[in-house]
């Protein structure tokens, strides 16, 4: 792929690119061709670039240290995960006691966002893609869904794409849960809207400014 200032010159207008990570700047730990190329073309015309996943097993440093290792120049900031919209609503409706369905990372993070992570009587269920579940877990899980608790999730991919082919997502965690108490989540991630407009809300600029690839 060859890009130029010409190829370049309808986009000119945009402010904010998002893009997607998993399956369309790489597959696994292969980079597509022209990513860098395109990125720092971007980042010449001054635009706000921001890498975007679904993927919630992942904590931000996880994904900061894998695009670093494909030379990606990124930060922090740029980047973001199912997850952060979804602690953007808990803090924004006061939720502190947490019942979630996620990796060790992931509940690192959230540990890190101020929240207590609990198994008794917990505010609200948050279920994200937990690579390290176990039955124990998704029982609780229904009994308290069985109190009519509040049910949020990071996203509902069924399958996360892998270089071997795909694997179980967080869909497929919640269509379980669904099958057994009858109850589906609120959900944050793409394709939902939230999970870019919470960050367009923070830089105070219209939808019409960015681009969504991917």
């Amino acid at each position: 792929m060859t890009l130029s200032d010409q190829d370049f010159s309808e986009l000119k207008r945009k402010k904010v690119f998002f893009f997607d990570l998993d399956g369309t700047l790489y597959l696994g730990n292969q980079l597509f061709d022209g990513v860098l190329e395109l990125v720092e073309i971007l980042r010449k015309h001054e635009k706000q670039i921001f890498f975007l996943s679904n993927n919630s097993s992942k904590s931000t440093t996880d994904y900061l240290i894998k695009l670093k290792q494909f030379d990606l120049p990124v930060n922090r900031e740029e980047i973001i995960l199912s997850q952060h919209p979804t602690i953007d609503y808990l803090h924004k409706n006061g939720f502190k006691r947490i019942f979630l369905l996620g990796t060790t990372s992931l509940q690192q993070e959230f540990i890190e966002e101020g929240f207590i992570l609990t198994v008794n009587e917990p505010e609200i269920i948050v279920l994200a893609f937990d690579q390290e579940l176990t039955y124990e877990r998704l029982e609780k899980a229904s009994m308290f869904l069985q109190k009519d608790i509040p049910y949020i999730a990071t996203h509902l991919d069924d399958r996360c794409p892998v270089e071997e082919g795909y694997m179980p997502d967080a869909g497929g965690i919640a269509a379980l849960l669904y099958k057994t108490v009858g109850r589906m989540p609120k959900v944050f991630g793409k394709p939902n809207k939230e999970m870019l407009l919470f960050k367009l809300e923070q830089l105070d600029l219209p939808r019409e400014s960015a681009v969504m690839i991917g």
